[in-house]
């Protein structure tokens, strides 16, 4: 990294921000939107679920599977691929079919994944609970293979992966080190330039969670702890920062009519056991869609071969 920026806290503004599913799940994260059946997906990464949500209606559709659950895309067939720890599969209408296996230590899982305007996946690892400070790393799998390709080490909790508009550049979040680092990327090969420091996230504004990128370009992230998403400039300067009920936002995506609404997970699970229960009337584990007047972008759909 050639930079350091680091920003102070600053204040929360109020929101528009509306739950528009029950509380309650433990971990909340990965939303995608999927545009042409008009739904946000979105995981529960310990309780196992899937969930589709109709944001016109405010009714979700629930499939139990296996935790851990942690990340959901879209394919150009229409289908979706999920990550359950280091297993990638894809599910249809038929079942489910295998497509690879991350090749990293039984200590470790996926976490967060994202792909990339060419189709390729990329997934970041970070380690189970009671193996916590052993290092994850940034993977990518291309279109057609079955093993990915390790692209960065030393990954403290690899989390927020997206991409700017014209796809030159490539963000990555490590949420335990409080940084968005920004890589320069070759769309045409997928490879990555020496990374730079985008964003410092300061301890008491929260950790830097999922992000997402509009379509000026800034950067959005959820601030886990802090209650908030924050929006930053091409050049990492806090532009917005958006206050939500709920202590531990997750993720966030842009959807729903011309990609105008941003789409905000949460999670009940990472708070504390005597405060959970006050956590949750206050939203903890719902969806939340907030009003921010940006536009995203489509979303990537991954190629399989």
């Amino acid at each position: 990294m050639n930079a350091h920026k680091n920003h102070a806290s600053t204040a929360a503004a109020a929101s528009d921000a509306t739950a528009i599913t029950p509380a309650g799940a433990l971990l909340g994260e990965c939303p995608v939107w999927d545009g042409e059946n008009g739904r946000l997906l979105w995981v529960d990464l310990w309780g196992g679920r899937l969930h589709a949500t109709d944001p016109g209606t405010e009714t979700t559709s629930t499939i139990e599977l296996a935790p851990p659950l942690s990340a959901v895309s879209l394919t150009e067939h229409g289908t979706l691929v999920l990550t359950s720890g280091l297993c990638v599969y894809e599910k249809t209408e038929d079942g489910t079919r295998h497509l690879a296996d991350v090749p990293d230590s039984r200590c470790m899982r996926v976490n967060d994944t994202a792909v990339d305007p060419a189709g390729r996946l990329w997934l970041g690892t970070m380690a189970l609970p009671h193996r916590a400070g052993q290092a994850g790393a940034l993977w990518r799998l291309d279109p057609g293979e079955d093993t990915p390709v390790r692209m960065l080490d030393d990954v403290a909790l690899a989390n927020g992966i997206a991409w700017s508009p014209a796809a030159d550049r490539m963000y990555f979040v490590d949420s335990l080190r409080q940084t968005i680092t920004m890589f320069p990327y070759d769309v045409g090969d997928g490879s990555l330039g020496p990374g730079e420091l985008f964003v410092r996230v300061a301890p008491e504004d929260g950790m830097p969670d999922g992000i997402a990128v509009d379509a000026d370009g800034a950067v959005w992230v959820a601030l886990a702890g802090g209650g908030a998403v924050a929006r930053y400039s091409p050049t990492g300067e806090v532009q917005e920062r958006i206050a939500l009920p709920v202590r531990y936002p997750t993720s966030c995506a842009f959807g729903g009519p011309g990609l105008r609404d941003l789409f905000v997970t949460s999670g009940c699970r990472p708070v504390d056991p005597d405060h959970r229960t006050a956590e949750i009337t206050r939203g903890a584990g719902s969806l939340f869609r907030v009003a921010t007047g940006s536009r995203g972008l489509p979303t990537n759909r991954m190629v399989i071969r």
